[in-house]
């Protein structure tokens, strides 16, 4: 079986952006309505079929041990980790853009779905023997672990559904919730100068969240979207 994971930094240099072909289009549409299918501004889908305990996702340049497994809509598998029995490592920057923008969402322990449009995959180049130009990929991916590098905080809180969210950063939406725009610019102000200080990292993440939180609502200013 060729082995996509070690082309993945070339090709991502050199892939021509091109539109997925008819085949392709025809299943993203139909996809999109399935239950647990989100779909990105940038056309990716994707489903989580497992939530992982982790707290961190990776940044753009942190190396990960993943495991996957890519078919194309016919079922064929073009590449697998699973099958090689070791995990792949690979950072965000390396790989195609659909991972690139998936990868950063995750944390240990997330294994996802994704559906990925042949304008964040490999284009109008195709790949090896197997992928086509214009051709939409299904890949099953594992985030089993971060290696030493940056980490970003991860907010799976949604502040305006409550989906995700644990109980503290509940009762801070119920609190909040009714503010005006100006209080919460206040806020957003306040939370942006506590962060310079020095203080516990659990007490910083907390107000990283409440930050986040508040740039979900009605409301929050340019600048708390930003945080």
């Amino acid at each position: 079986m060729f082995h996509y994971a070690h082309i993945l930094v070339t090709l991502l240099a050199i892939a021509v952006a091109a539109a997925s072909n008819p085949e392709g289009i025809e299943f993203l549409a139909q996809n999109k309505d399935k239950p647990g299918v989100v779909t990105t501004p940038s056309g990716l889908q994707y489903k989580i079929l497992n939530r992982g305990a982790g707290k961190y996702p990776p940044a753009e340049k942190t190396p990960c041990n993943c495991h996957y497994e890519g078919k194309l809509l016919n079922g064929e598998v073009f590449d697998s980790s699973y099958e090689r029995g070791e995990p792949t490592m690979f950072s965000p920057v390396q790989v195609i853009q659909g991972w690139r923008e998936a990868m950063p969402m995750m944390v240990e322990g997330d294994k996802w779905e994704l559906y990925i449009p042949s304008e964040l995959a490999y284009g109008a180049e195709g790949a090896g023997d197997s992928i086509r130009p214009g051709d939409v990929l299904i890949f099953q991916m594992e985030l089993l672990e971060i290696l030493e590098g940056e980490r970003v905080l991860a907010m799976k809180c949604d502040a305006k559904s409550k989906e995700d969210c644990n109980e503290r950063e509940i009762k801070y939406i119920d609190k909040v919730a009714g503010w005006e725009a100006t209080k919460v610019a206040s806020e957003v102000e306040r939370l942006a100068k506590m962060q310079s200080k020095s203080m516990k990292e659990e007490l910083k993440e907390w107000i990283t969240r409440r930050s986040k939180i508040l740039a979900q609502l009605d409301g929050a200013p340019d600048d708390a979207k930003e945080l």
